[in-house]
């Protein structure tokens, strides 16, 4: 548990997808995230500070620590090479037509204790304006101070943590997210921060349920259903009961078993149908998808992918998806569907892929 963890959440059985304990992660897969996040950190002061002959020291002596502070530090550049050529030319000056394949002129490697950057299509700068613009895309993953603040639960990739409020409300929290929550003896309320969640609540006349995604409100007295707030496209969908749902000034809506509320980009609600027992099938990592546009189809994957997927080309918009995916394999699940669509997955390093239309 977190330091903010209060006295109730100890009783929680917090559980990753694969049947893991989350406390049972190796001190390896921890220090080489660790890592990871200190490489980056190193490559932005290193921008900022090109003369410092301590700095430029001290990066060679990290280096050196091990073979893995070396390949964090390798990865770190092959990103910035890769997200600077994938990145519209507008943001870096780098045409994205021709990024099939990524000659080895465009790595970026750093000589121990040395200023010079090796690869002469890459300038110094850009390389970690891509790293920049790589973070504030959510590519790279450096520690989100102020949700860890909020939220009481936070899960990793491909992670599925089940929740048990005092209340005895049952919370499903999805890969990649972010949940706070406040029960009392006055009032019960859950906010997702990032992500989606599946609520079972338990009846409570008195107290009725509340969760907020964004300007999103979901009022419930006991029922089950799913909170998507993982693209502009907030959802939520019913299994079971009855639900009130309040998009900002949109309206309230009244859902039902099956019903399903999405907000469109222009911010109207739009209700639709779906089979009940397909709702949340995530919580056992399948995925179900019925004619939705592939965009739409790589943001349900990407919280289940360790490594980065971008998504670039306008045909991507008209391609539709239908099929069911297995969330336990994003590999496989993103092969078959550019296999029906047709579309290219480029491998660029061991963390980035871009899928674009063939």
């Amino acid at each position: 548990m977190g330091p903010h963890a209060g006295p109730h959440e100890r009783a929680h059985r917090i559980q990753t997808f694969d049947g893991k304990y989350a406390g049972s992660m190796t001190g390896e897969d921890r220090n080489m995230s660790a890592l990871d996040r200190e490489a980056v950190d190193l490559l932005v002061r290193l921008d900022d500070r090109p003369d410092d002959d301590a700095l430029h020291a001290q990066v060679a002596q990290w280096q050196e620590r091990s073979p893995a502070h070396r390949a964090s530090w390798g990865r770190a550049l092959d990103l910035a090479a890769a997200v600077e050529a994938a990145l519209p030319l507008a943001l870096t000056g780098t045409h994205p037509d021709h990024i099939a394949t990524l000659p080895a002129s465009r790595k970026v490697t750093l000589l121990s204790g040395g200023r010079r950057w090796q690869g002469g299509l890459v300038r110094r700068r850009r390389v970690v304006a891509a790293v920049a613009a790589a973070a504030c895309l959510g590519l790279v993953l450096l520690p989100n101070v102020a949700l860890r603040l909020q939220a009481r639960d936070i899960t990793g990739t491909g992670e599925v943590r089940q929740v048990v409020l005092e209340d005895g409300t049952r919370v499903a929290l999805g890969p990649d997210s972010a949940l706070a929550f406040d029960v009392n003896d006055r009032q019960r309320s859950a906010h997702l921060l990032r992500g989606r969640a599946f609520f079972d609540v338990a009846h409570d006349k008195d107290r009725p349920f509340r969760v907020l995604a964004d300007d999103t409100v979901v009022t419930v007295l006991g029922t089950a259903f799913e909170v998507d707030d993982i693209s502009a496209k907030a959802s939520v969908a019913v299994r079971r009961g009855t639900v009130a749902v309040k998009y900002g000034p949109a309206g309230t809506m009244v859902l039902h078993k099956g019903d399903v509320a999405t907000r469109g980009p222009d911010g109207h609600a739009r209700r639709g149908s779906v089979r009940a027992d397909r709702i949340a099938g995530w919580i056992d990592g399948r995925m179900f998808v019925k004619d939705r546009p592939v965009g739409e189809v790589l943001e349900d994957l990407r919280p289940w992918y360790r490594g980065y997927i971008l998504a670039r080309g306008p045909g991507l918009a008209s391609r539709r998806v239908t099929g069911i995916y297995d969330l336990r394999n994003p590999d496989a699940a993103l092969a078959a569907i550019a296999k029906v669509h047709p579309l290219r997955v480029t491998r660029l390093t061991p963390w980035v892929k871009i899928v674009s239309v063939e």
